[in-house]
């Protein structure tokens, strides 16, 4: 695969916390920072600090284009880091930035004390028949099968949970870029270079995710990282921060202890 070679740019970032261990946090396709919202009352702000970012074309990124890679996620987030002054650090992605921490852990294996892969997308990409393909690909401007999309994923949690992640959606993600990263997560493959690496994972998922259950987990992250946990979060689906917030925070922070220093 040919790496991307467009430069880092300043992405958008939003601080919490003041602690003396930096989490670097990445979003979903669908949405911005503000997926964690719901978590940062619940965050040991004296423990850690946490750089919550806005990917290119999303949130306070909005105005910055890009190529939409998982290469280009990587340089921008390591750069987030270079600006805050961490040398060593712990990251965290949700859904399509799974794949990312794997990029970073990749990139740059000194820098990276520990990474938490939450329902995530791995290395290996979510390779899409092409009738599902065409359903996601509808989401993007469609408003209805965003409807279906979230009710799917998020195992039925009601109409107005439905609108507001639409709300949320339309508001705060550039149009062009929606496609560039879906073609990142259904047609990326970096797993050659991810096999083996000894970063201690903490893989999350959603008891009741329905495409990206345990069964996954053992066949990508656990399979190749051999310092890889994984953490069921009962109840929950495809976004465990924002329907289970105060047992989320404490899955990752309990992981993160045992990292730090």
């Amino acid at each position: 695969m040919t790496r991307s070679k467009i430069a880092a740019a300043p992405i958008g970032t939003t601080m919490h916390g003041r602690g003396p261990e930096g989490v670097l946090v990445m979003h979903d396709w669908m949405g911005d920072h503000t997926t964690y919202d719901a978590i940062l009352p619940y965050l040991d702000g004296a423990a850690f600090t946490y750089a919550l970012v806005d990917l290119r074309g999303y949130g306070k990124s909005r105005g910055i284009a890009g190529d939409y890679s998982v290469d280009e996620i990587a340089r921008d987030c390591l750069a987030v880091a270079d600006r805050l002054g961490w040398r060593r650090f712990h990251v965290m992605g949700h859904s399509m930035t799974g794949m990312a921490t794997q990029r970073l852990a990749a990139d740059a294996p000194a820098r990276i004390k520990s990474a938490i892969a939450v329902c995530p997308i791995s290395a290996a990409g979510n390779r899409l028949d092409e009738a599902a393909l065409t359903f996601f690909a509808s989401a993007m401007e469609n408003d209805d099968a965003f409807r279906r999309l979230i009710n799917f994923v998020s195992g039925g949690l009601g109409a107005q949970w439905v609108e507001e992640k639409l709300r949320q959606n339309r508001a705060t993600v550039v149009p062009a870029c929606r496609a560039g990263y879906l073609k990142m997560l259904t047609t990326t493959d970096f797993v050659d270079e991810v096999r083996g690496l000894e970063t201690p994972y903490l893989v999350v998922i959603g008891e009741k995710d329905p495409g990206l259950d345990e069964a996954a987990m053992k066949r990508t992250f656990l399979t190749w990282h051999p310092n890889a946990e994984l953490s069921i979060i009962p109840n929950c689906a495809h976004y465990p921060m924002q329907e289970c917030p105060p047992y989320f925070a404490t899955v990752v922070e309990t992981f993160l202890r045992k990292h730090v220093g």
